[in-house]
């Protein structure tokens, strides 16, 4: 017989299931508790129990959405070619996640933060151990060959934030050849960094001026992004 700890666990996973998809399907806006709720099929008070503010449950919805993320990233390498420059194939499988529907919703919801402090708070909290995931797939998708360059860290951070701009440009500009070419010349500027090809000049190593959201007016602040092949196992 299921134990009621399990039922609780259960219904709160339907919960934060139903959210996600509504997410994806319909936005932040439309996305209410009374929706989630009639997605899910639970009483009002099933869903207060788990979720007292939209906020609690869009905070929940996120590690779902990096856990999707994920997947499709895993699913986009191994339907790559094996062969060719490990670089651009690395590109290629992280442009195509970032511009999915999951990543869209999250940064949608990066966007209502904006003006909502309660949901800012709450996706703080939440997006802490998703950065580490999202970096840790990262390194998983560069591999060996890259991420042991001294260079790697600060690259790492900067591929991510390009293509999270990229993301947002699609909203609106979805001419894909454009960013093509854009990704490929960052693979062009980045790889003798990454291959220590002669000729370019030196770049912060692992412990030294990484870049983070954080940064403001132009500072250079240590990163809290774990080192390549560092324990990453969330504290949520």
């Amino acid at each position: 017989m299921t134990s009621r700890a399990e039922q609780r666990d259960a219904t709160r996973a339907q919960i934060v299931d139903s959210a996600v998809e509504s997410l994806i399907e319909v936005g932040v806006a439309a996305t209410t508790t009374l929706e989630v709720q009639r997605r899910a099929g639970v009483s009002r008070g099933a869903l207060l129990h788990h979720f007292p503010t939209r906020e609690d449950l869009f905070g929940a919805a996120i590690g779902l959405l990096v856990a999707r993320n994920e997947r499709a990233v895993r699913e986009e390498l191994a339907a790559a070619r094996p062969d060719g420059d490990p670089l651009s194939r690395s590109l290629r499988v992280l442009r195509s996640v970032m511009c999915g529907p999951s990543f869209g919703a999250e940064m949608e919801l990066w966007a209502v933060a904006r003006t909502n402090a309660r949901l800012r708070d709450v996706l703080r909290r939440a997006e802490g151990a998703a950065r580490r995931d999202l970096y840790r797939v990262v390194d998983e998708v560069m591999g060996p060959e890259l991420t042991s360059a001294a260079a790697y860290p600060v690259i790492a951070e900067l591929t991510v934030q390009l293509l999270r701009g990229m993301a947002i440009s699609d909203v609106l500009y979805r001419e894909d050849t454009d960013r093509d070419a854009l990704l490929e010349r960052w693979g062009e500027i980045v790889r003798p960094l990454l291959t220590g090809s002669p000729g370019f000049p030196a770049v912060a190593g692992p412990q030294e001026g990484r870049l983070t959201e954080g940064a403001t007016h132009g500072s250079r602040v240590t990163s809290n992004r774990p080192a390549p092949g560092a324990s990453t196992a969330s504290t949520s």
